[in-house]
């Protein structure tokens, strides 16, 4: 599994793994493999995706527990704790 959402990223932009690839100077391969998470992209690749795609190169990576607003993780327990009920 890939810690990165970068086919996500490149839907949003409405940009081509092709036309990413191209730009940033790899193969479509190579992408397809950083995408799939079976390839760790170097640091200063990621720099250049996030610049191309103009986007924080957070905005590359998979939200952690941690990203989540106490509200949000408080809405999620209750969101939890109400499918249980329900299935009781």
């Amino acid at each position: 599994m890939s810690v990165l959402r970068l086919k996500e990223v490149l839907k949003e932009k409405e940009v081509s793994g092709k036309t990413l690839a191209e730009t940033v100077g790899i193969t479509e391969t190579s992408l397809s493999r950083i995408i799939k998470g079976d390839q760790q992209p170097r640091f200063d690749l990621l720099l250049q995706i996030a610049e191309t795609l103009d986007v924080d190169i957070r905005d590359l990576f998979n939200p952690t527990k941690e990203d989540k607003t106490p509200k949000e993780a408080l809405q999620e327990i209750i969101n939890k704790l109400e499918s249980i009920k329900d299935s009781l």
